[in-house]
């Protein structure tokens, strides 16, 4: 075997090293997402019955497929959550393409995950039709990552403040009829089966029956208080007997 031969089957060895090592790297990405993704569905279950939450959302809008890793619908608004599985530093700006994953000295780029979110959000709002102001991005880190960055205008946490996070929102802005159009209309326009989606709508509409049911009698459907009458500085509404343990309200 002479050396040109020799040369020839060492550069072909390289390259398909070369190409083993990023199919590798790109399957091992995809794989650490999912995880990822797992473990912030799992958090997100402690939520109460009034939030509705969607896992690894598939929805076809604009002729275009979108991945949405977690919705969770609620009268608080419509939390829209991008999940990254990573570990090492991490460095990036609001307005920055690209991210910057520095691992003992070796750096990984990736795309600007708070506009991968606001993407996913214009492709919610499109299939809605709802105000920008309905919707809440979250970007949420898993795997140990230190965030280095600074986010003064948007929400960008550790997955232990994911519930604190999404549990200060109290204000309603999402009547029970609108709540239950969206929850319909994504339950039919992400890629489920119908007869999975048919159920999850039966579900919610129960609960929201009951919902009702309980602030006819006067008992507040999130803790089973009183609500009482009461005058604020924005107008008159019903409010738990339980306050503060309880913050629900419902405008008069």
């Amino acid at each position: 075997m002479n050396m040109q031969v020799i040369a020839y089957f060492l550069m072909f060895l390289l390259t398909v090293l070369f190409l083993l090592g990023i199919l590798y790297r790109i399957f091992y990405a995809k794989i650490r997402g999912k995880c990822g993704e797992r473990r912030i569905a799992r958090i997100l279950k402690h939520l109460p019955d009034e939030y509705t939450i969607f896992n690894d959302v598939y929805i076809q809008e604009r002729g275009k497929s979108v991945q949405i890793d977690h919705i969770v619908l609620s009268p608080y608004g419509i939390f829209v959550i991008e999940t990254k599985n990573f570990s090492g530093w991490v460095y990036g700006g609001e307005k920055s393409a690209e991210w910057t994953q520095n691992i003992y000295g070796t750096k990984f780029r990736f795309q600007n995950p708070l506009r991968q979110n606001y993407g996913h959000v214009k492709a919610l709002q499109s299939l809605f039709g709802y105000p920008i102001q309905f919707f809440i991005p979250i970007v949420v880190f898993v795997g140990g990552a230190s965030l280095k960055g600074y986010y003064p205008n948007h929400i960008v946490i550790y997955k232990k403040q994911l519930l604190k996070t999404i549990g200060q929102y109290q204000n309603i802005v999402l009547r029970d009829d609108i709540l239950y159009s969206a929850i319909n209309r994504l339950s039919y326009s992400s890629f489920e089966t119908t007869e999975t989606s048919s159920i999850h709508i039966k579900q919610v509409k129960k609960d929201i029956k009951e919902k009702n049911a309980k602030i006819r009698q006067g008992i507040c459907p999130r803790c089973g208080g009183s609500l009482i009458y009461r005058k604020g500085k924005y107008g008159a509404f019903y409010g738990c007997s339980n306050y503060p343990n309880c913050h629900y309200t419902l405008k008069d």
